[in-house]
């Protein structure tokens, strides 16, 4: 009898409570750029801070979101199985202590060279010295966050070796409700929005501080605690480092595509800023399934290959395909069809205007179309992860680079702001395409028939959402409107995401595109 290619079911509960803190995470995150909107808007003071933010925000998010896990697990978990633990736990110190000492060095670096990082990052700021000088004193004031979250990252992968992953997915959690009470704190204060980037860049820092202080902890109270001393060039932490510095590479991919939008949009004013907001919205939905992919998916297909099972790797990869997409297709069209509302209820108010909304609306319909394939390029890549070969997924994300670059100079000049986010999302479709080519050539994956029968029904399940959402946007265009009280448009909004999910819901019950066992095509 043929062995069954389910998963445990601690691959589920996992995979439940892994995606559900991130998606907490994200939604108390998104909260915070709300609110910080709100507080700054999107002039000078918001381009400043948002193009000092981008460093420390892009390597919380890829070490937060498996890169730091996809490198260290299979080491430690190879060593624990071939040379004892004693032997892992020594290589987990050495790991520790040399990602501390290389992120102390970095950072020290940048706060030296932190006007031309910001060029770096925004090299419109060039002729506009004010926000040149401010966003360069707002990166020295943030960049603690970028040795913090790394670090924090790495005692989170120590503990989801272990199988312990509680405290590395609650943790982010706690750091962003507290800035977000911290910011609440801030609508009340009155100063100027210039002040007001110092002290939530000092915020940001403190909270990196505090996730790491949370992660730390709960590593040190276990037995199996990393043995701290100095690091030496060992076989383990070569290994480490050689799958490590590629694998931080591929997963910044989607993010490394953003900051080049960011760039090329920093020579308008408040253009920066509008990108930033839209791009949140983009990763709000993308969270969940990178963080399910970089860390419970990676170790069920590291348990498979070091079984010997390659095998049921395929399977595996196309049911968390299946589940990736089943999330990233409705969300994607609901950001395209109530891109409007959502920018407006969201965003517009305090120093927001309604010129902001427009422009971040028009962003969010060009982000649109990458999110299924940026959820396909999360998951396509765990398998050569866990393989520690990072040649595949780092060619994915330099065609991701390449053809954001490339299209984002074409569409910039007719489409403005909006033709940088349709450049994001033609990057994404690149880089999942690549990694596809990769699994195919390799001989580790190709999609099974009735997966490709799901999909496109899961697909048309969406766009057939897609078009009762617009019909019932008509009927609330009323309670939608701007001059409507708040409650109501919330309301009036709720009703069309949760009617739309139902739709969907509908639809895919009434097909079948959810169900992996049924009828459908094998």
């Amino acid at each position: 009898m043929a062995q069954s290619s389910d998963p445990p079911p601690s691959l589920a509960r996992d995979t439940a409570l892994v995606g559900a803190a991130a998606a907490l995470s994200r939604v108390l995150g998104f909260a915070r750029d709300v609110m910080i909107a709100a507080l700054i808007g999107a002039g000078p003071a918001a381009d400043a801070l948002l193009a000092a933010l981008r460093i420390p925000n892009l390597v919380r998010r890829v070490v937060g979101e498996g890169a730091v896990n996809g490198a260290f697990v299979p080491v430690y978990r190879r060593m624990a199985a071939e040379s004892g633990d004693a032997a892992a736990r020594r290589f987990a110190g050495e790991a520790l202590a040399a990602v501390g000492l290389a992120g102390l060095a970095l950072t020290a670096l940048g706060e030296i060279a932190a006007p031309w990082l910001t060029l770096a990052l925004a090299g419109g700021f060039a002729h506009d010295g004010e926000r040149l000088a401010l966003a360069a004193s707002l990166t020295r004031l943030s960049l603690p966050l970028a040795v913090f979250a790394t670090m924090a990252a790495l005692c989170a992968a120590m503990l989801a070796g272990q199988g312990r992953l509680r405290w590395a997915a609650l943790a982010p959690v706690v750091v962003n409700a507290v800035l977000v009470a911290v910011l609440a704190f801030l609508a009340g204060v009155g100063e100027d929005e210039a002040r007001l980037a110092w002290i939530v860049a000092v915020a940001v820092s403190g909270a990196g501080l505090l996730q790491l202080l949370l992660v730390g902890a709960a590593l040190l109270r276990r037995s199996e605690r990393p043995s701290l001393t100095w690091p030496r060039l060992s076989p383990g932490l070569r290994a480490f480092g050689g799958l490590a510095l590629p694998g931080l590479a591929t997963a910044a991919s989607a993010q490394l595509s953003i900051l080049a939008a960011l760039n090329l949009a920093s020579a308008e004013p408040s253009a920066l800023a509008q990108l930033h907001y839209a791009d949140r919205l983009f990763q709000l939905p993308l969270g969940f399934v990178a963080a399910g992919a970089g860390v419970v998916l990676l170790n069920e297909v590291v348990r498979l290959l070091r079984a010997g099972h390659t095998g049921q790797v395929a399977p595996l990869l196309d049911k968390a395909l299946l589940a990736a997409l089943l999330l990233a297709l409705p969300a994607a069209a609901g950001l395209a069809v109530l891109a409007d509302p959502i920018a407006s209820i969201l965003f517009e108010r305090g120093a927001f205007s309604p010129n902001d909304t427009a422009a971040v609306a028009a962003v969010i319909r060009g982000l649109a179309p990458g999110l299924p394939a940026a959820a396909l390029a999360r998951v396509l890549a765990q398998p050569f992860m866990a393989q520690e070969r990072s040649r595949p997924p780092l060619l994915g994300a330099v065609a991701g680079f390449v053809v954001t670059v490339s299209a984002g100079l074409v569409l910039r000049d007719g489409h403005g702001v909006a033709g940088l986010g349709a450049a994001v999302s033609l990057g994404a479709w690149a880089d999942a395409g690549v990694l596809a080519l990769a699994l195919g050539a390799a001989g580790l994956w190709r999609p099974a028939p009735r997966l490709l029968v799901r999909l496109a029904l899961a697909a048309l399940s969406a766009a057939l959402m897609a078009l009762a959402v617009r019909e019932a946007q008509g009927v609330l265009a009323a309670a939608l409107a701007t001059e409507a009280r708040l409650p109501v448009r919330v309301a009036a909004l709720g009703a069309l995401c949760g009617g739309g999910a139902a739709a969907y819901a509908a639809a895919l019950l009434a097909c079948g595109a959810g169900r992996w066992r049924g009828p459908a095509a094998t």
